[in-house]
């Protein structure tokens, strides 16, 4: 009877233990795919890392209003194998469907919020000279892109710009440009130039407002305050404000005597 109550207990710790050999030896070959886009690396030692193919990804276009120019979206895709099989380059057919083509949602003041997950850069394309020119001209990843859309009906205050937010590097050093990253708020015109920075470098948008009695732009800004390359509620939050007309690097409304009376109000809260 102890020797089956043994062999028992010995069975149930060897099937343990290949379980968890299996469980290790199966995460090993999976391959983590991080979100963002990659940064090539010149490093010999990862030449053979793995097999990647870059394809191109065309998101939903949009017709700016009272403008010759459509907007088409560009991402990049990057497909990954690490058991050298053979790579098979979806067609455009296999794209209709896949939620990373994007699309467009009112956001607010009349504005529309560009959706679309894998943004490296935007095409314009000018109607009527059949003209067509790239956003930016380096890698990056456009985490936010809002432009005017205005109804035939609307007879309010309207804006023609471009607000958007781009990573240009990869802030935090793990090897991908993603939301993990800063980013640069630019103002640009209805054909994408023009564009001026907004924002400082260390920093992330949070949520922008249109002061229309003064014409000016708020925004609420994050910025790494404690330099350890996140943005989390560990971050400061600024208020920034820049005009509309004449746009520079926006400044702080809130200054410092404020935010030292609102440390001291803190203090005293338990």
């Amino acid at each position: 009877m102890k020797r089956l109550i043994l062999g028992i207990v010995i069975g149930g710790i060897v099937g343990a233990v290949l379980i968890l050999v299996i469980i290790v030896l199966f995460e090993g070959k999976k391959s983590y795919v991080q979100d963002g886009l990659r940064l090539a690396v010149n490093d010999s030692s990862k030449i053979n890392e793995s097999k990647k193919q870059q394809v191109l990804v065309y998101g939903d276009y949009m017709d700016l209003d009272n403008t010759d120019y459509l907007l088409i979206p560009l991402g990049m895709k990057t497909i990954e194998d690490r058991e050298d099989r053979l790579l098979k380059i979806k067609s455009s057919e296999d794209y209709s469907n896949d939620t990373n083509t994007g699309s467009y949602r009112s956001y607010k003041y009349n504005f529309y919020s560009l959706n679309f997950g894998n943004c490296n850069n935007i095409i314009f394309y000018n109607k009527k000279s059949e003209e067509t020119h790239l956003l930016l001209q380096k890698p990056t990843v456009i985490s936010k892109f809002y432009f005017p859309h205005y109804e035939k009906e609307y007879t309010g205050k309207k804006y023609w710009f471009i607000l958007l937010g781009i990573g240009e590097d990869d802030t935090n050093a793990d090897g991908y440009i993603n939301n993990e990253d800063a980013e640069k708020v630019y103002i640009a015109d209805l054909s994408g130039e023009n564009m001026k920075q907004i924002t400082p470098n260390n920093s992330q948008l949070e949520d922008w407002y249109i002061d229309m009695s003064t014409n000016n732009i708020l925004m609420k800004v994050r910025i790494d305050s404690n330099n350890d390359k996140k943005f989390d509620y560990y971050d400061e939050i600024e208020i920034l404000k820049t005009s509309i007309d004449t746009p520079e690097q926006g400044k702080q409304i809130i200054n410092a005597e404020i935010k030292n009376n609102i440390k001291k109000i803190l203090e005293q809260i338990k």
